[in-house]
This record gives C-alpha cells, sequence and structure tokens, in this order.
C-alpha cells in the first residue's frame, strides 16, 4: 500500500477503535436506544449537508431507497444498538476485539448468498483459528454461563453477524450506485428508525443528558461518535477501498482494537487480561490466514 493509503487506513482505526471509548462515555447518562439515535441523525445531518454543499444528489428510485432502508437496519440500528447493549457490561477494548468477528461470519455468509465469494480452503481454517481466538478471549466459561457479562459479549457477537447480512445485502442490491449515495442514503433511513424506536423502547429523551455535568460528555458524543465515527469515517473508508482495494481495507478490523484497547486503559483505567490478548492474537492469525496474507509469504498457493 502506498503511505497515503496507510495513513488513512490508521487514521480510520483510530476513529473506530475511540467509538468503543465514546459508547463508554455516552452510556453514563443515555441509554443503548438514544445513543444509537444521536449517533446516525448527526451522522446524517453532517454527511448529507456536506454532499448537498458539494453539488451531490442522491437517487430518487424506489429501488435505491429500499435497499437503504435494509441495509440500515442491519448496518446501523441493529449492530449500533447491540454494541451499545453489550457496552454495558463488557469494556470497549474486549467489544473491539470481539467485534474483530465480522471478518469470519462475512466470509461464511458470503459463501452462503454470494457465488463469487467461495467459502476456500484456507479461508475456512482462518475463520476456524478467528473463532477459537473469539472463545478465549471471551473465556470458554461464558459459553456455558448466563450471567450479565456473557450476555453483553454475546451481544456484540451478534452485532457483528448484523455487519456481515449488510455487506451481503449491499454487494447483492447497492453496488451499482455511487458508494457515498449508498452511506448518506442509509444515515438518513436509520436516522428515521431510529428516533420512533427509542421513543417506544426508552420514552423521552433522558433529562440526565442535559444537566451541566453531563454537557462535555454530550459533546463528546455528538461530535466524536456522530461527527467523526460516521459522518467522516465513511469516506475515509471508501477512499481507501478506492487506493488499497477491500483487502487491505480489512486489515482496519485488526487495527481497531489496538487503538480502543489503548483509549480504554489511557483514559478509563480499565485494561485487557492476558487471555483476551492471546485470544485476540489468534484472531488477528486467523484474519492473516483468511486474508492468504501468510500464504503469501510462505509461498503457498491459495484457492
Amino acid at each position: 500500500m502506498s503511505a497515503r493509503a496507510w495513513s488513512l487506513l490508521l487514521l480510520l482505526s483510530f476513529i473506530w477503535g475511540s467509538s468503543f471509548y465514546i459508547v463508554e462515555v455516552g452510556l453514563v447518562f443515555l441509554d443503548p436506544f438514544w445513543l444509537v439515535s444521536l449517533r446516525v441523525v448527526t451522522g446524517a445531518v453532517v454527511l448529507n449537508t456536506g454532499l448537498y454543499l458539494a453539488g451531490h444528489r442522491l437517487p430518487n428510485s424506489r429501488a435505491f431507497w429500499g435497499g437503504c432502508l435494509v441495509i440500515g437496519l442491519l448496518n446501523n440500528i441493529l449492530p449500533f444498538t447491540f454494541l451499545a447493549i453489550g457496552q454495558q457490561s463488557v469494556t470497549g477494548g474486549v467489544a473491539s476485539i470481539l467485534n474483530a468477528n465480522t471478518a469470519f461470519f462475512g466470509v461464511i455468509v458470503a459463501a452462503i448468498f454470494l457465488r463469487s465469494e467461495p467459502l476456500y480452503p484456507h479461508r475456512l481454517v482462518g475463520v476456524i483459528i478467528g473463532v477459537m481466538g473469539v472463545v478465549i478471549a471471551i473465556g470458554p466459561s461464558a459459553l456455558l454461563t448466563l450471567d450479565v457479562s456473557s450476555a453483553g459479549q454475546f451481544f456484540i457477537i451478534l452485532a457483528t453477524l448484523c455487519y456481515s447480512f449488510a455487506t451481503v445485502w449491499g454487494k447483492l442490491k447497492l453496488s451499482s450506485y455511487p458508494a457515498l449515495s449508498v452511506a448518506a442514503a442509509m444515515l438518513v433511513c436509520s436516522a428515521m428508525m431510529s428516533v420512533p424506536t427509542a421513543l417506544v423502547m426508552s420514552g423521552p429523551p433522558p433529562v440526565e443528558m442535559f444537566l451541566p455535568a453531563n454537557r462535555l460528555g454530550l459533546l463528546q458524543v455528538i461530535i466524536g461518535i456522530g461527527v467523526f465515527c460516521t459522518a467522516l469515517a465513511y469516506p475515509i473508508y471508501f477512499k481507501i477501498l478506492a487506493l488499497a482495494g477491500a483487502s487491505n481495507l480489512s486489515l482496519v478490523t485488526i487495527i481497531i482494537p489496538v487503538f480502543a484497547i489503548s483509549l480504554d486503559a489511557a483514559l478509563l483505567g480499565q485494561f485487557v487480561t492476558s487471555q483476551e490478548v492471546m485470544g485476540f492474537g489468534l484472531v488477528v492469525v486467523g484474519l492473516a490466514v483468511m486474508d492468504g496474507r501468510i500464504l503469501t509469504l510462505l509461498g503457498v498457493r491459495r484457492g
């Protein structure tokens, strides 16, 4: 990859890695549903305003907006909510490690629904290694218990499954449209779904969010997770995709936990255990095998 692509990849990894910390800040005075609504509404307003001022107009076909409505549910509303619910009992660092499971689910779901992406042997081996890493990170005992922490971990894993289906839906229904148009319309649809969902599930916005003591936290959430982690992240994401391709873009999944874990330790005093680090190490190896990088270095033929 070029130096520019690497710079953008590290920037995106930092932005999305910081989202786990910002979610923890927001959960102090917001419940998961209003936190998600604040994120997607802010992201929709900022991204669409920027595109409009740049002269960009969104398609007006029914098929386009119907597709964006579904991907908004699968890529924003459900996973963002599951992640926020999970982080009520799981630290941001651990959540970011579990979030790497997206790549493994993505390979399996794509192999089921997309003929162009079969499950090659090296991908299957990578998935197995990566899932073993996730099991080690959460602790094998979590598979047998039903405590709050275990439930939080499984909510995060469920979010990664939603992301996997969103990717397949996007390839099947929205690949013919400009990527930024899809991102902008997706956020509009997500915003329209999030507000009534929050009202039904949680009632009116909590008054705590408007208290003087929470103003700094609210500002962090609006600017951090709404502007940077959502509205700004998508243009960077698609720029990396254009510069370096999907394979190199997948490296973001590996780098995100590094920033998330570091921010949690530096700002919240939350440290991961040696067991969680070991699990993350296996996740990295699994991603490398699945992607084919290790095989390429060893001179082994893929497929």
